[in-house]
């Protein structure tokens, strides 16, 4: 090599090291006080990049002035929450306990262990397995002989089976699923992360027409007969036009009748928007022509499913498909396969955390963290304070003598410290719970094992809470959340629902902000036929129900009416006709009447109309004030060498 290109190389190392450096100085240093309380940069940068978008070179000062000043906010809140001691509330300290168990998981979790559940995951999400299962029910403590008896009831089912008993007859015989009485045991297509663990495994594990089992999940033992597995089907996105239907035979008629009506409509090349806001029964998507968020198999009900993956093109609708809910017309918007591993990763990882496989990876990860913390267990003295504990703790009535001498025992050691038997039994006396029929040795086990595993994680979250700064920074984030929330509850929330004065009195000095919007109430009649709205225009008198049984007897469609207060902007035709009166509008080949009832003029609202807005509002006005008072309390001073710099990195 040349010396020349060394020396460049060399050079090139040492800035990019001193850069590094200087960026780590730079992140360490106090960017603004609060009174005496410093805040560094580092914390900032973490909140401010987590909450918005990496700002461009030209945009950064702006951007971070802005959210500067909502940081400070938050600061000044969680530093007020400090100093009235609520940091040191038992209830505080118990929520954030929680949550550091939680947050420590990543950091905890052995990486290879984790990679081989998230592949397990998404090469099963690949596939859709459809099922049947039988279920007897086992509580989790059962005594032995209690579940030794059911494993060898559901063996008894197995064999029938075998034999040649028929699935599902089986399932309506003995299954204890309450779903059983509608599905025989069918669960339809699933795939992976739907379903506990040991169920998705047997599933997944045995070929189609295999009966597997028996399986123990936390429910009790299944019997488990693989019908089908398929490729994943991915996601569709659709819209949809729904009547509902009842149990009442003649709505259910009419209902089939209007489906198909608009299923005809459609096939005639009317406009299906226009379709969906005439009819669809489903609020909550007409407006938006039916339209439904992405979903996959297991997230609807199974005919609907079937019908919007059996859509080819985007455009297709379906025939007129029955569900529980009512009929639908279902157009295809789009779809999409499985996404690749590195797109749904981080989803990924969240869920299979959440997941009842999340239990073997703690397993593993306690495994190896006994080896780092060079974990020794005194087997006999484990065996000894098992058996200071008496069949009183199944009744949640146990206790131990605290002077007894065997409580200095050391049960077992870590490298930073040591737990006595003493430390055991504090943890069962307040953990036991009432277990009447359980099996005492195994319960006392299980406290043992939860108390040997808390103690070797919580003795490497103090390890993490320590020495990695992402731990601490997202446990502030945890931590100054709770301290905000349960501050602002009192000073702000609490305050303006319980302050009925004060409330009132700032309703009084902004009543003009809450005054009703002008309306018209109207009923509107729509029909393709100008001489059905006709003969409609002449039977004004009957009711809503009695029209439509005049006008929809024999043609479902014939006469659409609605009850309605329109808001100026919502039907432009109206917004030239705002006054009493019959207007007759003719558009895209339909035909509406509209009967303005009743102007309803703005008017000032009632407080009891608008009481839960004011008290946002007031909300919002304690806590301008609160803060003008905390910034007061605790002046605000900006290192603006530092700030600059900071901003100089992008």
């Amino acid at each position: 090599m040349r010396l020349s290109t060394l020396i460049t190389l060399l050079l090139f190392a040492f800035n990019f090291q001193s850069h590094a450096q200087s960026k780590n100085d730079l992140q360490e240093k106090t960017l603004f006080r609060l009174g005496d309380q410093p805040y560094d940069l580092g914390t900032f940068e973490y909140y401010f990049l987590k909450n918005s978008e990496r700002p461009s070179a030209d945009s950064a000062k702006i951007k971070i002035e802005a959210y500067l000043d909502l940081y400070v906010n938050f600061r000044l809140k969680v530093q007020e929450a400090v100093s009235r001691g609520m940091d040191k509330d038992k209830d505080f300290i118990d929520e954030l306990e929680g949550y550091k168990k939680q947050l420590a998981e990543p950091y905890l979790t052995t990486t290879q262990f984790n990679q081989k559940l998230l592949s397990e995951a998404y090469e099963r999400m690949k596939f859709e397995v459809s099922a049947a299962h039988i279920l007897l029910k086992v509580e989790e403590n059962a005594l032995p002989e209690d579940t030794l008896r059911i494993y060898n009831e559901v063996l008894k089912i197995k064999e029938e089976i075998t034999k040649g008993a028929d699935f599902t007859e089986q399932a309506k015989k003995y299954s204890q699923d309450p779903s059983v009485k509608m599905n025989g045991g069918y669960l339809g297509y699933f795939s992976a992360l739907q379903m506990v663990y040991p169920f998705e495994n047997a599933a997944y594990q045995n070929a189609v027409g295999t009966v597997a089992g028996p399986i123990k999940t936390r429910f009790g033992y299944h019997l488990l007969k693989v019908i089908d597995k398929r490729p994943a089907r991915g996601q569709v996105k659709v819209a949809h036009i729904m009547i509902k239907t009842t149990t009442d035979t003649v709505t259910n008629d009419k209902a089939k009748k209007k489906i198909d009506s608009i299923y005809e409509n459609l096939r005639e090349g009317k406009d299906w928007a226009e379709q969906c806001k005439l009819y669809s029964e489903d609020q909550s998507s007409a407006k938006a022509g039916g339209e439904l968020r992405w979903f996959g198999t297991g997230a609807l009900v199974p005919p609907f499913e079937d019908a919007a993956f059996a859509l080819k093109n985007p455009g297709d609708i379906s025939v007129p498909v029955q569900t529980r809910f009512g009929w639908h017309i279902i157009k295809l918007i789009d779809k999409k396969p499985l996404e690749p591993f590195d797109e749904i990763k981080v989803d990924l990882e969240k869920r299979v955390t959440r997941d009842s496989r999340s239990q073997d990876s703690q397993s593993e990860v306690l495994a190896t963290l006994k080896k780092e913390q060079g974990f020794k267990l005194d087997k006999k003295v484990q065996s000894n304070a098992l058996q200071g504990i008496d069949s009183t703790l199944k009744v949640a009535n146990w206790n131990y003598d605290t002077t007894s001498s065997v409580l200095s025992n050391v049960l077992f050691s870590l490298e930073t410290s040591v737990y006595t038997v003493a430390d055991f039994y504090k943890y069962v006396k307040s953990a036991q719970r009432v277990r009447k029929t359980a099996d005492l040795e195994e319960y006392k086990k299980q406290l043992y094992d939860r108390f040997e595993s808390e103690s070797i994680f919580d003795a490497e979250m103090a390890f993490i809470e320590q020495n990695n700064q992402d731990y601490k920074r997202i446990l502030d984030e945890y931590r100054s959340g709770i301290l905000l929330f349960n501050l602002m509850e009192d000073e702000v929330w609490e305050k303006a629902l319980i302050d009925t004065v004060g409330l009132q009195a700032y309703f009084d000095q902004n009543a003009g902000k809450y005054i009703s919007e002008e309306m018209l109430k109207v009923r509107k009649l729509t029909s393709a036929s100008q001489e059905v709205i006709k003969q409609a225009s002449q039977q004004l008198g009957l009711s809503n129900s009695q029209l439509d049984s005049v006008f929809n007897d024999q043609e479902a469609l014939a006469l659409q009416i609605d009850d309605l207060e329109i808001k100026k902007g919502e039907e432009p035709f109206l917004d030239g006709h705002w006054e009493t009166g019959t207007y007759l509008q003719e558009s895209d080949g339909y035909y509406t009447l509209w009967i303005v009832e009743q102007v309803i003029p703005a008017a000032k609202l009632p407080l009891d109309k608008v009481k839960g807005l004011v008290i946002s509002d007031y909300q919002n006005e304690l806590e301008t004030r609160w803060l003008a008072e905390l910034r007061a309390k605790y002046p605000y001073k900006l290192n603006k060498p530092v700030f600059k710099s900071f901003v100089k990195t992008f």
